[in-house]
């Protein structure tokens, strides 16, 4: 969900027209950074994104985004359990 809300938001708010997506694995959990070109400003804490950010919250983890005139970032993480 959080993938998809990170790209419907770069359709049709952002006016980019690259966006880059990585999913690395780190130590403490996964992270999603989903980066684009478009237009920063126009980050909004709206219904999608509060969901998103309810849900991670829900399972430890945080999201942050941030936008400027050279386009926003979104970074979403996730911890993972350690193995039994």
């Amino acid at each position: 969900m959080t993938l998809r809300e990170a790209i419907t938001n770069v359709i049709r708010h952002s006016g980019a027209r690259s966006c880059r997506i990585a999913l690395t694995r780190g130590a403490s959990g996964l992270e999603l950074t989903v980066t684009d070109d478009g237009v920063g400003e126009a980050v909004r804490e709206g219904g999608g994104i509060g969901g998103v950010r309810s849900r991670l919250a829900a399972a430890g983890g945080g999201l942050s985004v941030t936008g400027d005139a050279d386009g926003t970032q979104l970074v979403a993480r996730v911890p993972l359990e350690a193995s039994a």
